[in-house]
């Protein structure tokens, strides 16, 4: 099924029925990326809407069967199109305006509600709780231990 090995499947199909809240058998289709996530993979917005993503909750619901083929996809890309150390690195180190290793946090908080694939300031907040990273006096942090904690899941801070 969706060309998986069978562990993926039921792997899938658990995650699913998580999301799954009116145990009904179908998903909003919002949450395709939410359920991607759950599974251990980084897809953009972008990547999640191309295939069907909603932007917004209530407008069309996916059944298992639709679900599979998208994980499928996704499962198969290489883990280059999802964002490597070294990606998120370079990309850092714009803001490091010393060359030291550090970073404002309040300049990453602005990336990160502003640009791009911009998130609400609670999943920034989430975020940075989650990989316990904090600003020392001078509002910096070292985006190397934050790249790293970010990338390891699952996180230190959440209960099992």
């Amino acid at each position: 099924m969706a060309d998986l090995p069978s562990d993926k499947v039921d792997e899938a199909k658990q995650v699913f029925e998580v999301f799954d809240k009116k145990y009904e058998g179908k998903v909003d289709s919002f949450y395709i990326g939410d359920m991607l996530r759950s599974l251990g993979l980084y897809p953009t917005q972008a990547e999640c809407e191309k295939r069907g993503q909603t932007k917004k909750t209530g407008e069309k619901s996916i059944k298992v069967e639709e679900f599979l083929p998208i994980y499928s996809e996704f499962y198969k890309m290489p883990p280059k199109n999802f964002g490597t150390y070294e990606d998120f690195m370079e990309g850092l180190k714009l803001f490091d305006k010393e060359s030291n290793g550090l970073m404002s946090l309040a300049e990453l908080t602005q990336v990160l509600v502003a640009m791009a694939e911009k998130l609400d300031p609670q999943a920034v907040e989430e975020i940075l709780r989650s990989t316990n990273t904090k600003d020392d006096a001078e509002g910096m942090f070292n985006y190397d231990v934050f790249v790293r904690a970010l990338l390891q899941g699952p996180f230190p801070n959440e209960s099992t």
